[in-house]
């Protein structure tokens, strides 16, 4: 290719706003969490990571528990 190729940034003005970004790298740090940790966690405790994530399963079933009493006592239709 004779022609070189134009590598600079181009966006459209306005294209990402605050709460899109905020959004963007929430979703980002919550989904890197999830596998690296998970992963992370696999390699520590080897052959006893299905136990390991059981009693993570049964820790978090307490707070899931919590969400659901508090969003019956204060129903709304938001999100």
């Amino acid at each position: 290719m004779s022609r070189e190729e134009d590598r600079t940034t181009r966006y459209q003005e306005g294209s990402l706003t605050l709460p899109g970004t905020v959004m963007l790298g929430t979703g980002v740090m919550i989904g890197a969490g999830i596998f690296a940790l998970t992963g992370q966690m696999a390699q520590m405790t080897g052959v006893l990571f299905p136990l390991a994530f059981l009693a993570a399963a049964v820790i978090v079933s307490f707070s899931a528990y919590s969400y659901i009493k508090i969003s019956n006592a204060y129903p709304s239709a938001g999100g």
